[in-house]
């Protein structure tokens, strides 16, 4: 039997291939259509017996409808099963976003226990996760939703600062080691809470209370230095619940905040013995975990590249 995970409608493609031995290949692309040689590749192990789509378009929807985005919510067009009615005699199984990520990352690394930290910009509600996974099985212990989302903050601010957000973050990290923090720590520290990933303002629409406009290089840098320090800050409080609620000595970190190499040195890295990541641990790879968090199947494939956003100790 042949088994699709898809990754589509967003901003990237990838499809995992499974067969009953396991997975074949993970094939991505740039482009979140599904007629493209990323689909044709796939197709070459031939056409899909059962879909596994990474995220849940209806709790997507009422998450839009809660956030405004009507127009967004209300078409009908992008939904997996009118999307893919080329192949309308595989039946499509919905998992959810944050369950994509964390079963991507547990069942390709070597742990029986361990904590898995998913945290992204959104998925379908949940911004943050926490898992206990043990003897191959995986627990939601903590989470937070829409719209307190670490993952918008830092791209918000990548934007406001004339970058490209879901493509510059790294830019940002960059040019954070340049400025001073204490510039604009009260600034960006305001945005936040006394809890963990508690902001106080909705990032998803950008920075709008806030212009840059005429601001220096030596700003910019300023800025950017106070934003990835409260980034950190935040990051060093869901680790240190993850370690509370699992009690484990390992992690498994994944989500596109799992990129912040910065990050990861200064409050992920000491915090655990042993951590496990993938080379793309953002949506790409939901794709293998859209159909591992049904399957629970263990994956290993040797092609993976080193990961260079975290030290992998195993």
């Amino acid at each position: 039997m042949i088994q699709w995970g898809i990754n589509a409608l967003n901003h990237g493609h990838s499809i995992a291939v499974f067969n009953d031995g396991g997975l074949i290949n993970n094939y991505t692309g740039t482009s979140d259509e599904l007629e493209s040689p990323t689909t044709v590749k796939a197709l070459g192990h031939g056409s899909p017996d059962r879909i596994f789509w990474y995220e849940n378009p209806w709790l997507k929807k009422a998450r839009q409808v809660y956030a405004g985005q009507y127009k967004t919510a209300l078409n009908l067009k992008v939904l997996p099963k009118r999307y893919m009615k080329q192949f309308k005699y595989a039946p499509i199984t919905y998992t959810n976003h944050h369950a994509s990520h964390a079963a991507a990352g547990y069942y390709t690394s070597p742990f029986n226990h361990c904590a898995v930290v998913v945290l992204d910009a959104i998925g379908e509600f949940e911004c943050a996760t926490i898992w206990n996974c043990v003897h191959g099985e995986m627990k939601k212990v903590w989470s937070r939703s829409y719209p307190h989302s670490l993952g918008l903050f830092y791209s918000a601010f990548t934007q406001m600062i004339g970058l490209t957000p879901i493509r510059d973050e790294h830019v940002l990290q960059q040019m954070a080691t340049l400025g001073d923090p204490s510039k604009f720590r009260k600034e960006v520290d305001n945005y936040f809470g006394t809890g963990i990933v508690d902001l106080a303002y909705n990032f998803h629409k950008g920075v709008g209370n806030w212009s840059i406009g005429g601001w220096t290089v030596e700003d910019q840098c300023n800025l950017a230095a106070a934003v990835q320090e409260r980034f950190e800050v935040e990051i060093g409080k869901v680790m240190l619940k993850a370690k509370e609620l699992t009690n484990a000595n390992c992690l498994v970190y994944m989500g596109g905040c799992a990129m912040n190499s910065a990050a990861n040195k200064k409050e992920v890295e000491p915090m655990f013995k042993y951590i496990w990541s993938l080379p793309n641990p953002g949506d790409p790879s939901s794709s293998i975990g859209a159909v591992a968090y049904h399957t629970k199947q263990r994956i290993w494939d040797y092609r993976w590249d080193p990961v260079k956003h975290i030290a992998i100790n195993i």
